[in-house]
């Protein structure tokens, strides 16, 4: 299989497809060529191990498809340590209308991404240098998202609490996650009920499967179900 061929951009249609994600034409070009910057890029910047086409396009874009279903039309989205702009870039393609944020901490992963938005094209998309401790605790930024979004990032007792802050009511954060993930949810579900009982946020898991591969991957999303001015505990960190 060739990147950007027919059979390249079946496999990612028809996968989408599954989850009922339509991809138009333009999209599946714009992923062809998001994967050839890549892959050149990657010989002097190490921003993937994952380099043979099939796996390119099940691990990185059909993987990062599998959010799509709990983003909602025209949210503002921060995709938390984009690395090669996964997930944040096919789902800012695949989901018109999103205001997108890809925030990584790696200068050079960075110069990248800004690099990619330009060759692509893409509006209402920028990519900012900085960690998420730092970038949360900015004012502009608290409640400023509908979605925060990491794959393959942390650990969910690490980026869901340093999260917090960053979405409204109603907003969710996302986490990609590979085996291992049922565990980390349960854990994650106790801590939230401690703090709000289970009324302000509601942390969930829903499974997938990636084409091919036998191993189950998950979805994990932390919705914050409504504001309450006396919350605090977990988000606080008190």
């Amino acid at each position: 299989m060739e990147l950007g061929s027919e059979a390249w951009r079946r496999s990612i249609r028809e996968g989408a497809s599954a989850w009922g994600l339509a991809l138009e034409e333009r999209g599946l070009d714009l992923f062809a060529r998001h994967a050839q910057e890549m892959l050149r890029w990657n010989a002097v910047t190490n921003l993937t191990a994952i380099t043979e086409p099939a796996a390119v396009a099940r691990d990185h874009f059909l993987d990062s498809l599998a959010a799509a279903r709990w983003i909602p039309p025209g949210a503002r989205l921060l995709d938390v340590g984009s690395g090669a702009g996964f997930p944040g870039v096919p789902l800012h393609i695949a989901l018109p209308g999103l205001e997108t944020v890809l925030l990584e901490a790696a200068r050079k992963k960075v110069s990248f991404l800004r690099h990619l938005l330009r060759t692509l094209a893409l509006t209402g998309i920028r990519a900012e240098q900085e960690r998420l401790e730092r970038f949360a605790v900015r004012q502009e930024n608290f409640g400023a998202f509908d979605v925060v979004i990491c794959r393959a990032l942390t650990g969910l007792e690490r980026f869901v609490p340093a999260a917090l802050g960053l979405v409204g009511a109603g907003g969710r954060l996302i986490a990609l996650k590979g085996t291992g993930a049922e565990v980390e949810i349960a854990r994650l579900q106790q801590e939230l009920a401690k703090v709000s009982g289970g009324e302000i946020w509601r942390a969930e898991r829903h499974a997938y499967r990636l084409p091919g591969l036998r191993a189950e991957r998950a979805v994990c999303v932390v919705t914050r179900c409504v504001p309450r001015p006396e919350e605090q505990g977990f988000q606080s960190g008190r």
